[in-house]
């Protein structure tokens, strides 16, 4: 049973013994403070929820340290958490006691990073900081989690869709613009639904060409060191088989009467001219946003007399731009390093998707071959409304509307209906 002692100096001191009987004591101004005080504590030790007073004066940084020692994650993810610590959060919390962090003083943090940082990654941030306090409270060392109930800034990235291509324009466009020796991965993830990881990572040991099928079982990760294979997708349900179509089909072929050698069954299949794996950012750069362009999807390059070509483009406030090259690839190249907005390589997933459900596909299929776990998610994030909506609906209705009467001698009279209404 905990006590209140008044000290010499006029204040009052609160004694309990915690929960492995050693003697604490704390002091207060005044008595009242202390009984509240000893009143909680002894609350929290009969219901298994005391915290030690004095171990929030553990310095924020400290525990940080400790909390990502202890912890088993990805490359790629424990890259990004590190980054994350040193360039955003220890600059802040990093000399604090863990029991100084207050609710307010969070708030004004994600506010003041408003300022300066993408809601993205502002929402990152504050993840992080939120999962070390979280993790501090199941340590014991505060009570509770100080970042909780914080009021983040709207992501309204979100508010855009993403790009669903038709499949005439990717056939006729996008994948003409395409080189050659790439046109395989991008067919992958239009024909295949395959994330870029996914495709990255892909070897000949998990594709079947004669039978026309693709097993993902292992991932490429990106990382600032380099690309690490990952000996399993996303998620459980990223483990899966998938049909190909004939595109695809003959896109993978290619490859392999390209190779100057048969590659052997754990070799990847696509991969750069030295047979490393692919890097997203270099693809994105060098690849993906010209074909873009040359595809007419992305800015604009038109020939405006002999060896000039005039490129076109807007940023992102929205103001065009144009400047003349004496070359098509220096017109495109421009337009792919300055322009704003365009198709996303994930984008062609979600194309995939959007074919499947419009074509009758069941709901319960599609999630199989995308590898999500719950069809909600298929439904949600991947399929969206096609621009001929309205007629879609409209043909369900195509048939003559006498086709659909029933015949008059079959039908009930007006004048029974109204008998019939005038008994409700």
């Amino acid at each position: 049973m905990g006590h209140i002692v008044k000290t010499s100096a006029g204040t009052y001191r609160a004694n309990w013994r915690d929960a492995s009987g050693r003697q604490k004591a704390k002091t207060f101004r005044t008595k009242k403070e202390a009984s509240t005080f000893l009143a909680q504590t002894e609350a929290a030790l009969s219901q298994g929820t005391y915290v030690n007073p004095h171990s929030g004066r553990t310095r924020f940084g400290d525990f940080a340290q400790q909390w990502v020692a202890t912890r088993t994650v990805e490359a790629r993810t424990a890259e990004r958490t590190l980054s994350m610590l040193r360039a955003h959060v220890l600059p802040k919390w990093g000399d604090w006691p863990l029991g100084k962090v207050d609710f307010m003083s969070v708030q004004e943090w994600v506010t003041g990073l408003s300022r300066e940082l993408a809601p993205t990654t502002i929402a990152k941030c504050y993840q992080l900081l939120s999962m070390i306090l979280r993790t501090a409270v199941q340590a014991r060392l505060i009570a509770t989690n100080p970042a909780e109930g914080v009021r983040l800034p709207r992501d309204r990235s979100r508010d855009v869709k993403p790009v669903t291509i038709s499949r005439e324009d990717f056939f006729g466009k996008l994948l003409p613009a395409v080189p050659s020796r790439h046109r395989a991965i991008v067919s992958a993830a239009a024909g295949a639904g395959l994330r870029w990881g996914e495709c990255a990572g892909l070897t000949w040991s998990s594709v079947d060409l004669d039978r026309a099928l693709l097993r993902v079982v292992q991932v490429a990760e990106e990382t600032h060191g380099g690309v690490v294979i990952r000996p399993y997708p996303k998620t459980r349900a990223g483990v899966r088989t998938v049909p190909l179509p004939a595109f695809l089909v003959a896109a993978l072929r290619g490859l392999l009467a390209a190779e100057d050698v048969t590659p052997g069954p754990r070799s990847l299949v696509l991969h750069d001219r030295v047979g490393r794996p692919l890097r997203r950012s270099n693809f994105r750069r060098r690849v993906w946003l010209p074909a873009l362009v040359r595809a007419g999807l992305l800015g604009k390059v038109v020939t405006v007399g002999p060896h000039r070509f005039r490129s076109a483009w807007r940023d992102r406030e929205g103001v065009e731009w144009s400047a003349e090259f004496t070359t098509e690839r220096e017109a495109v190249a421009r337009v792919a390093a300055k322009a704003v907005g365009g198709m996303r390589f994930h984008d062609l997933r979600h194309a995939y998707a959007t074919w499947l459900v419009t074509d009758g596909v069941p709901i319960n299929l599609v999630q199989r071959v995308m590898g999500h776990e719950q069809a909600s998610t298929t439904l949600n994030r991947y399929t969206h409304t096609p621009d001929d909506y309205a007629a879609r609906i409209l043909d369900a209705f195509t048939l003559p509307a006498d086709d659909l009467l029933t015949p008059a001698e079959a039908s009930p009279s007006e004048s029974v209906l109204d008998e019939d209404e005038e008994g409700l």
